[in-house]
């Protein structure tokens, strides 16, 4: 069987439905609850599970907007679905606790981290989703002569000067460079760099404008499957963890949907958001043994070795005088 045109079944099925679902959820009744998010930033099938009491509202222009999540909270919303980039945009005292204490002790050791690196404040409003590793997406990666090519310092292979996209995240980029020893000196990495752009790395390097970018797995995981010429590298050091979480206004009044993670986290949800770059935030040996199909190309990336998956890591969260502090240091070095 040929994994491509699996996978592009896959995409078109799950596709058209979210597609319908997002459709039917631009107006929502009054009696139905609500969850909104950003449309193709978390699992499609975390849509497609939602029963018929549920509507979806896709968040729209979240470019345009500083703080694009905050204008939920003054809207009927039971769920908001958001990256972890935006949790510290949300006013904490906005958010209901979220306690589902039986599927917390199930979380695995990196969801517990993640969520300690939150702080009392949100640790508890908080409610961890689905898991992206940062990857490093190549284009004709076998005419690059790459060195070090299973590790981060494969980045500083000659071809690939000027020549990646990287995140415009001084906070992501300054852990990366600490994980593999360069301490406070980011002069060798903005060397390496084309430019720093988070929305459209993955066309730069589709189109053959760039020969490399750091993004999500899940945010060119169709390309990756529909395109030959485009491989990518989890490094050895792990990776930094790119978390999509829930959080429940305080203007709900709805019980958090528990016995709903019964059903999400069970093997045939695992396979599918598996194969759209994602992992849920479960006991990671308990997700090897499910046994899951995936392709054996992506095995490696999709479903990592534990000691890999061991070394990746999350950010913790950052107040705004924080961020422009680190943004301080990124531009000086």
């Amino acid at each position: 069987m040929n994994t491509n045109d699996l996978g592009r079944r896959d995409f078109l099925k799950y596709g058209l439905i979210s597609s319908f679902l997002i459709l039917s959820g631009c107006s929502t009744s009054q009696n139905k609850l609500v969850v909104r998010g950003v449309p193709n930033s978390f699992p499609n099938e975390f849509i497609n599970s939602l029963s018929s009491s549920w509507d979806f509202v896709p968040i729209k222009d979240i470019a345009s907007k500083k703080f694009p999540y905050n204008d939920a909270l003054q809207k009927k919303t039971d769920l908001l679905v958001l990256n972890d980039g935006w949790i510290s945009t949300l006013p904490f005292a906005s958010l209901n606790e979220i306690k589902a204490k039986k599927i917390r002790d199930n979380f695995s050791d990196q969801a517990n981290s993640f969520l300690e690196g939150l702080g009392e404040n949100y640790q508890n409003r908080i409610f961890p989703l689905a898991v992206s590793p940062w990857v490093i997406l190549f284009r004709n990666e076998d005419s690059l002569d790459l060195k070090n090519k299973n590790s981060w310092e494969v980045v500083f292979s000659d071809r690939l000067t000027n020549q990646i996209v990287f995140p415009n995240s001084p906070h992501l980029l300054i852990s990366i460079a600490k994980k593999i020893g360069f301490g406070n000196d980011f002069s060798r990495i903005k060397s390496q760099a084309k430019l720093f752009d988070d929305r459209n790395a993955l066309n730069w390097v589709v189109s053959g404008r760039a020969n490399a970018a750091v993004l999500p797995l899940f945010s060119c995981v169709d390309n990756l499957i529909e395109d030959p010429r485009l491989s990518i590298l989890l490094p050895q050091e792990g990776s930094p963890l790119n978390w999509t979480v829930l959080s429940s206004p305080s203007s709900s009044t709805e019980t958090f949907p528990s016995d709903w993670f019964d059903l999400l986290w069970g093997p045939t949800y695992s396979r599918h958001i598996l194969r759209k770059g994602f992992l849920p935030p479960t006991v990671f040996s308990t997700l090897r043994r499910q046994k899951i199909n995936i392709p054996q190309r992506y095995e490696s990336i999709f479903l990592p070795e534990e000691s890999v998956w061991n070394e990746c890591w999350s950010l913790p969260l950052l107040s705004l005088e924080d961020k422009k502090n680190m943004a301080l240091i990124w531009n000086n070095s």
